[in-house]
């Protein structure tokens, strides 16, 4: 057995990838880690401040777009499965389905697998999977492992990253 150095649990002799955490199990140097913020000073900016508007159209409920705020770059979404929110790291498997790298992730202090969004039940949802840095939802730190509503308009930070949720479907 091989055990996990990022998450301590026990995988098959030969295995490369964590089946847990994702992590590489050959040894490849040392580890780049997610870069640590203080993150006591974080302000909230308005969220109809960035003059982007969202079009109604004959969309499905799960569409939705994460608007990175200080880019104003969309990221269309289908929440018909849910997506994993995180940095790209080719080297150790792990390809999330919305990678915050291009977008100053590292910088930001995103996580690798930092948070997963989804649609269920009528309702959109948020889940901080542990991340380094927390997530956030209109300027208050979400509790990890534990899915939190958002609705159109609401600001979800991960790390310093701050995005905006626009959907179709604005719940109230």
């Amino acid at each position: 057995m091989i055990v996990c150095p990022n998450c301590s649990s026990k995988q098959l002799d030969g295995t490369i990838f964590c089946a847990e955490c994702g992590a590489g199990l050959i040894n490849a140097g040392p580890p780049e880690s997610t870069r640590e913020l203080d993150v006591s000073n974080i302000e909230s900016h308005d969220s109809q401040a960035s003059g982007l508007s969202t079009v109604d159209t004959a969309v499905p409920e799960h569409l939705v777009a994460l608007v990175v705020i200080s880019s104003r770059r969309r990221i269309e979404v289908d929440l018909s499965d849910e997506v994993l929110i995180g940095r790209a790291d080719p080297t150790r498997g792990i390809m999330p389905d919305i990678d915050l790298g291009p977008f100053g992730g590292y910088d930001a202090g995103v996580s690798r697998r930092h948070a997963i969004l989804s649609y269920y039940n009528g309702a959109y949802r948020i889940e901080d999977l542990g991340s380094a840095n927390g997530t956030f939802v209109n300027g208050r730190q979400i509790e990890p492992m534990c899915a939190t509503l958002v609705k159109h308009g609401d600001e979800i930070m991960c790390g310093t990253l701050l995005l905006r949720l626009e959907a179709r479907n604005r719940q109230r």
